[in-house]
């Protein structure tokens, strides 16, 4: 189907008692001039969900913003609408930053869920169409973002009354084994782990022919999916890689509204405060130990002065 207009889909990641709580991500499309509401996602599906039994929003969020590129590839314009300023820095900022320091952040250590952000940007690169960010409010009234998130919730809340079996991309399920939240969660029996990547074995591709229907309030009608299986690493992708392009970054507050996130970007935030203040503190205790030196200098000069003057104004007085 060839594809003349913008396509805009909604995302969202949830995590109840967040983080390490049930875990939920999903994306509704919802293209306005999309001629007789045909769903332009070569799944044939204008929404989907998943999640895991244990998480973070965050891994929730760029689950949700990696499955909506792999269900829209194209030459056509995709305008991404997120609630998460995590998400879509990841995708647009600070990737850069840690591309050049060979995934390390300021402190040196290994980027979170980078697993996760690098399948993001092998698709913002293989994709032939341009993709934008757009920032809303969460849980302001925006009908999609509110839509997106019964979605995303709805699954963790399920997920975590072990109602349904986890649902996530490979490099998500990277995310959760490799990382401090492996413990206690719930691994679907179709996956496997071999060497450094993971895989999925033949009994994935015979369950994800039976989805389910979800049952979230204010769910998509017409083709709400809920799959058992997991989702491949790439099956969506083009096969030729196409030059890099920066995807557009709009509308951009400084801080997210959510409080689960917004925590975590504070803590981030603050702590690379804290550093540059530990480096201008050494700093202002070295200028001050150099000022000290050149008082005491200052003391002794005047000193010498004061005893040459008063020896030059009383030499009669001296014998």
């Amino acid at each position: 189907m060839v594809i003349d207009f913008t396509v805009t889909v909604s995302t969202d990641g949830s995590a109840l008692n967040n983080p390490n709580g049930p875990m939920g991500w999903g994306w509704v499309e919802h293209t306005a001039d999309n001629p007789g509401g045909v769903t332009t996602s070569i799944s044939g599906r204008d929404s989907d969900c998943g999640g895991a039994s244990n998480g973070t929003n965050q891994i929730g969020e760029l689950s949700a913003v990696l499955q909506c590129l792999r269900e829209h590839p194209g030459d056509y314009p995709l305008i991404i609408e997120t609630d998460s300023q995590y998400a879509i820095n990841c995708a647009t900022t600070w990737i850069h930053g840690w591309k050049k320091n060979g995934w390390k952040n300021s402190k040196k250590e290994p980027v979170k869920n980078a697993e996760l952000i690098r399948a993001i940007d092998a698709e913002l690169s293989s994709r032939s169409g341009s993709v934008e960010f757009v920032w809303v409010k969460g849980h302001a009234g925006n009908y999609y973002n509110e839509k997106v998130d019964d979605l995303a919730r709805g699954f963790a809340q399920r997920a975590g009354k072990n109602q349904v079996e986890g649902y996530m991309p490979v490099e998500g399920w990277e995310v959760l084994i490799n990382g401090p939240y492996s413990e206690g969660l719930v691994i679907p029996d179709n996956y496997q782990q071999t060497g450094e990547r993971s895989s999925l074995t033949s009994h994935s591709s015979q369950a994800s022919q039976t989805p389910q229907a979800s049952q979230t309030p204010q769910a998509s009608q017409t083709s709400k999916h809920e799959n058992d299986a997991l989702t491949t690493s790439s099956a969506n992708s083009p096969a030729t890689s196409k030059p890099d392009k920066t995807p557009t970054l709009v509308d951009q507050p400084l801080f997210h509204e959510d409080n689960a996130t917004l925590t975590e970007e504070l803590i981030t935030r603050l702590n690379m405060a804290t550093e540059r203040y530990d480096a201008a503190a050494q700093r202002l205790q070295l200028a001050s130990e150099h000022m000290d030196q050149a008082v005491a200098k200052l003391d002794e000069a005047i000193r010498r002065f004061d005893d040459v003057s008063w020896k030059n104004n009383h030499q009669d007085t001296l014998f």
